[in-house]
C-alpha cells in the first residue's frame, strides 16, 4: 500500500487526479445551478435564498408565529443578502461556487494537518479520504449547505492554532458559529488547551457578527428581536422533537447522538415529516430516562478525549486532537445530517497517513475499515443503514482509532519523560 501511495505522488499521477478533481468540481458546481434553469428545483438554497431577501427587504428572518425554515444565525442571513440581491440563479451559483473554493482549502489542510511540512502521500491521502466522503461532499452542492465552508473555517482555524495565530483562529470558529451555530462547541477544546487568547477571540467576534453588524442594516430593535426568535426556535428540545425541526430531529436523517437515542430508546417515528410512520426502538424509555443516557454518553466520550491526550500540547499529536475534536462535535451537535460528515474527511486523511507511515495501533486499520464499510453501505441503502445510525457508528469508529493513536503518542511521550 506504501509503494502505491508513492507511486501516486509522481507528477503523472498527480496531474491525473487533479483532472479528476477539476471534472468532478466542474460537474457538482454546474449541476445545482444548471437543474435549477431547466426545472426550477432549488432545494435548501430557496431557504438561503428567502432569508437574504428579508434581510434585503427588511422583513422578519424568523416569522413569530410556527415554526420557521431559516434556522441558521441572524449573522448568516446578512451574510446571504449580497449573494440574494443578484437573484436567485446567481446565488445558486455563487453559493456553489463558494463551495468549491472551500472544498479545495479542505483538501489542502487536511493534506498538511496529516502530513506535516514533508507532504509525503499527500496525494494517496487526499485521494481516499475525499472518496470515503464523497457522497457527503455531493449532498452539500445538491441540498444546497454549508458544510465545506464550514469544514474549510475550521480547518483553517486549526492550521492558524498550529502557527499560534490564535486571534485569527478564534475569528474563524466565530465566522463558522456565525453560520451555523454548532462549531461553538470548540471553545471547550481551546479553553481547556488554554488557547486564551483564542477562546477570548471567538466569543468577541461572534459576539461581534451576532449583535454588532446587524445594527447598521436590521436597527437594534429589530437586531435583538431577530437574535431572541432565532434562539427561542434553536433551544427547543422534548419529547416531539428538536429544534424547528419537530419530527425530522428523530428521524433516520438525523445521525447526532440525540437523535440516534431518542430513535433506538424510545418509541418515536423513523420516519421524516409526511411518511407512515416507522418504529425502530429496542427498547421504550421516557424521555427523562433517554437524556440521562446520552448525559452519560457525553461524559464516557468526554472523559475520553481528556484521557488519551497528552498533558500538554504537543505539536507532534495535536492535529490528531483536532480530528477527534471534530467528530465530537459532529456527534454531539442536535441535528447532524449527513451532509454534515463530510467532516470526517480531516480524520481520515490522519488515520491514513499514520497507516502509511507504518506506526500505528493494531486496532487502527480494521477501525478504518469499519468505517469505510459503514459508510459505503450508508450509500448503498441510505435509509436503512441510517435508522440505525450506520453514519454515527463510522465516525464512532473513527474517533476510537483517533483516540488509539493518541493514547499511543501519549505513552510515548511519557516513556520518554521517564
Amino acid at each position: 500500500m506504501r509503494h502505491l501511495a508513492e507511486a501516486l505522488d509522481k507528477p503523472l499521477a498527480r496531474r491525473l487526479i487533479l483532472g479528476l478533481f477539476i471534472v468532478l468540481a466542474v460537474t457538482f458546481t454546474l449541476v445545482p445551478f444548471v437543474r435549477f434553469l431547466r426545472s426550477g428545483t432549488d432545494m435548501d438554497y430557496r431557504t438561503w435564498f428567502d432569508a437574504g431577501q428579508a434581510v434585503l427587504r427588511n422583513g422578519e428572518i424568523y416569522p413569530h408565529s410556527g415554526a420557521f425554515p431559516f434556522m441558521y444565525p441572524p449573522a448568516c442571513a446578512l451574510l446571504l443578502a449580497g449573494a440574494a440581491a443578484t437573484g436567485k440563479s446567481a446565488m445558486i451559483l455563487i453559493l456553489t461556487l463558494l463551495n468549491t473554493v472551500a472544498w479545495i482549502f479542505c483538501i489542502k489542510f487536511s493534506v498538511a494537518l496529516a502530513t506535516g511540512e514533508s507532504r509525503r502521500f499527500g496525494t494517496a491521502i487526499a485521494l481516499v479520504s475525499n472518496a470515503v466522503v464523497l457522497v457527503f461532499i455531493w449532498s452539500s452542492y445538491h441540498l444546497g449547505q454549508p458544510s465545506l465552508i464550514l469544514l474549510a473555517l475550521m480547518l483553517g482555524a486549526f492550521a492558524c492554532l498550529r502557527r499560534d495565530r490564535q486571534i485569527l483562529a478564534g475569528a474563524l470558529v466565530a465566522l463558522a458559529a456565525g453560520i451555523k451555530a454548532f462549531p461553538f462547541l470548540a471553545i471547550i477544546y481551546l479553553v481547556y488547551r488554554r488557547y486564551w487568547v483564542a477562546a477570548a477571540s471567538l466569543i468577541l467576534c461572534l459576539a461581534f457578527l451576532l449583535f454588532l453588524l446587524p445594527i447598521p442594516i436590521r436597527g437594534l430593535q429589530q437586531t435583538v428581536a431577530d437574535f431572541r426568535e432565532w434562539q427561542r426556535g434553536m433551544l427547543h428540545y422534548d419529547q416531539a422533537g428538536i429544534a424547528q425541526r419537530p419530527a425530522r430531529g428523530y428521524s433516520w436523517k438525523n445521525q447526532s447522538i440525540w437523535g440516534l437515542s431518542n430513535r433506538l430508546l424510545r418509541r418515536v417515528s423513523a420516519e421524516d415529516e409526511g411518511k407512515p410512520v416507522t418504529y425502530a426502538n429496542f427498547t421504550d424509555l421516557n424521555f427523562e430516562q433517554v437524556n440521562a443516557v446520552i448525559v452519560a454518553i457525553a461524559l464516557l466520550f468526554g472523559i475520553s478525549f481528556v484521557a488519551v491526550m497528552p498533558r500538554a500540547r504537543r505539536r507532534q499529536s495535536e492535529p490528531l486532537e483536532f480530528g477527534a475534536l471534530l467528530i465530537l462535535i459532529l456527534i454531539f451537535t442536535p441535528l447532524a445530517f449527513g451532509y454534515l460528515f463530510s467532516w470526517l474527511m480531516l480524520p481520515l486523511a490522519l488515520l491514513l497517513h499514520t497507516l502509511l507511515c507504518g506506526e500505528h495501533t493494531g486496532i487502527t486499520g480494521p477501525l478504518i475499515l469499519t468505517a469505510t464499510i459503514l459508510l459505503a453501505a450508508t450509500a448503498a441503502a441510505p435509509r436503512m443503514m441510517q435508522i440505525y445510525g450506520s453514519v454515527l457508528f463510522a465516525a464512532l469508529a473513527l474517533y476510537l482509532a483517533m483516540a488509539a493513536e493518541l493514547w499511543r503518542a501519549k505513552r510515548a511521550d511519557n516513556s520518554i519523560v521517564r
